[in-house]
């Protein structure tokens, strides 16, 4: 687990970002990590969407925050904080749904890329939503954009130990 808060983590992410980014936008393998990444999310993205767990999630985060409580937050460090710059994804300064996760608005999440958690979690309702093959086929599409984001993390890992 990082130390500092989010705001920290934040500020360590924009300044990498600030540091690096280009860089990093111009390497063709960062950029074919990056892309593979941006993909796998939307898959997932796109069959949440058809399978209604978009609508599902969001709603109950609207009305309870359910999985999406205010710890949540904690479990971003700066680098997946970083990879969400790198995707287009702004970060948010200021919480805006008090008592839930920081990166919560009212639409639903603001990070492109997200925790492990935050995709893995099915909770019992979504599950009888899903059914079986729905939750299986969610899982699976999950998992490969949790593989995706892996390499995408170690790439950039690699990139920013280098002493350049």
């Amino acid at each position: 687990m990082n130390k500092g808060n989010i705001h920290d983590r934040i500020s360590e992410a924009e300044s990498l970002y600030q540091t690096h980014g280009q860089r990093i936008l111009a390497l063709p393998e960062m950029n074919r990590c990056l892309t593979c990444y941006d993909l796998a999310i939307e898959n997932t993205q796109a069959l949440m969407r058809q399978t209604g767990a978009a609508a599902a999630c969001s709603l109950c985060a609207k009305k309870t925050g359910s999985c999406c409580f205010q710890e949540v937050e904690t479990w971003y460090d700066p680098m997946l904080l970083l990879i969400n710059l790198l995707l287009g994804a702004p970060l948010p300064h200021f919480r805006s749904l008090s008592g839930e996760c920081f990166f919560l608005g009212k639409q639903g999440c603001l990070l492109r890329a997200r925790y492990a958690f935050c995709l893995n979690y099915l909770c019992p309702s979504l599950r009888t939503q899903l059914g079986p093959a729905g939750a299986k086929a969610l899982l699976a599409a999950v998992g490969e954009e949790l593989a995706a984001g892996w390499e995408m993390e170690q790439a950039l890992y690699r990139l920013l130990s280098k002493k350049t």
